[in-house]
């Protein structure tokens, strides 16, 4: 055997020669073995990491339910500001003055006050002057032991002084007030506001 019958016999067992090359059916096996490695590297039913597209569907997920929890506060905070502006504008307005006028005509000495006579007034009241003018005086009452609701009272006739015992009702100063039916009766308890005085209120009126 020579060489050249040598080479052809080598050329002949060669498989990368084309003429001993699978046919055209080739690019069918390549595509049905890039399936099947497909189907067997990623199966419908296993647990595989996030995709790209997978995570920027969640983030906008999480973005448009961020949005919907802010308008939500938005309009819940708006809701709470027209309450309040409806209350401030349609809400319940302040009690009127209580209106009262000073009783001063009586000629015995007034009697210590006790605890059943100042049950007998309807009204009753600790309040401080916050102004005067001529036989007016205003107060600010501070607390109620009975009878009303008002923020202040206005006594008229406060100039009278037809009893030694008719007070002064001095700016700035506490009083213990009691009426019956708009009077301000001299001698019902009516007085400075002292420790012994407020504690006999108290006494009288608290339960």
């Amino acid at each position: 055997m020579n060489d050249d019958e040598l080479l052809a016999r080598l050329r002949a067992a060669d498989p990368a020669v084309t003429a001993s090359a699978p046919g055209s059916d080739i690019n069918r096996l390549v595509e049905a073995a890039m399936t099947t490695d497909k189907q067997t590297l990623w199966p419908p039913s296993a647990t595989r990491a996030a995709t790209p597209i997978d995570r920027t569907a969640r983030r906008g997920r999480r973005i448009a339910f961020a949005a919907v929890a802010v308008a939500a506060l938005v309009m819940g905070a708006a809701a709470v500001w027209q309450t309040g502006a409806d209350h401030g504008s349609t809400g319940a307005k302040e009690a009127a003055p209580l209106a009262l006028t000073l009783d001063g005509e009586t000629s015995a000495k007034c009697m210590e006050p006790t605890p059943d006579l100042l049950r007998k007034f309807e009204i009753a009241f600790e309040g401080s002057v916050t102004s005067r003018n001529g036989d007016q005086v205003v107060f600010r009452i501070d607390h109620w032991f009975r009878g009303g609701d008002a923020d202040t009272a206005q006594l008229t006739n406060a100039g009278a002084d037809g009893h030694s015992e008719t007070l002064a009702f001095e700016i700035g100063q506490r009083y213990l007030v009691t009426a019956q039916d708009g009077v301000v009766p001299v001698c019902g308890g009516t007085n400075a506001a002292t420790a012994e005085g407020t504690a006999l209120f108290h006494r009288a009126f608290d339960k």
